[in-house]
């Protein structure tokens, strides 16, 4: 049952991609713009909601570190902004 429907199936894909190849390329592109670039968007979104579930179903334990980019790396974002502020000063006052 199995092989007759993956025959089946093969045929009908063959089909399509024979129909799609002999269309024109502003068709093809018309297909492409409005059904598999949305379709791919809607299997990107579901892939992202999945691995967002997973990531908090199987997530770092209480003792774990700070993943990169939490909360002490805004904390070294603000000490740089202090240091790029110096340095400003600093290139103002060789330059003057």
């Amino acid at each position: 049952m199995v092989q007759v429907y993956s025959r089946v199936m093969a045929d009908w894909w063959n089909g399509v991609e024979l129909w799609v190849a002999g269309l024109a390329f502003p068709l093809q592109f018309a297909l492409v713009v409005v059904f598999i670039g949305p379709l791919c968007v809607g299997v990107a979104w579901m892939i992202d909601r999945t691995v967002d579930h997973a990531s908090t179903w199987f997530g770092p334990a209480a003792g774990d570190e700070e993943p990169l980019g939490g909360e002490d790396a805004v904390e070294e974002a603000d000490a740089g902004a202090k240091d790029e502020d110096r340095t400003g000063d600093l290139v103002d006052s060789v330059t003057s």
